[in-house]
């Protein structure tokens, strides 16, 4: 799925699950999650859609509609502070609610 079918999803009614997945420090992945399948969203050209931010990748899903995305980071590693280490992973996610940039702007 590309931004410009999901924006086509979004405008006939349904609004799918997004996950904007921070994979290093300068690549962001956006993820369609629909019917427990997660799926990477994919450029024109069929390639995976890399952001090289946070706010890069936010932007591109309040241009298409979308009113909220969970953005996530994922440690392999178990080094989260605060988390008890009881083998399971360990992720920050958070929920960001997606305000249309015009009226960011007008704020």
């Amino acid at each position: 799925m590309t931004l410009q079918e999901l924006s086509a999803m979004i405008t006939n009614g349904f609004e799918p699950m997004v996950e904007v997945h921070s994979i290093d420090p300068s690549i962001y992945l956006i993820f369609c999650c629909i019917n427990d399948q997660r799926q990477p969203l994919l450029t024109s050209a069929g390639d995976t859609l890399k952001c090289r931010s946070r706010s890069a990748a936010l932007d591109q899903l309040r241009e298409t509609g979308l009113h909220q995305a969970d953005f996530v980071h994922r440690n392999a590693y178990d080094e989260m502070i605060g988390f008890s280490h009881d083998n399971r992973p360990t992720e920050h996610r958070e929920t960001v609610k997606l305000q249309p940039l015009s009226k960011m702007a007008n704020d």
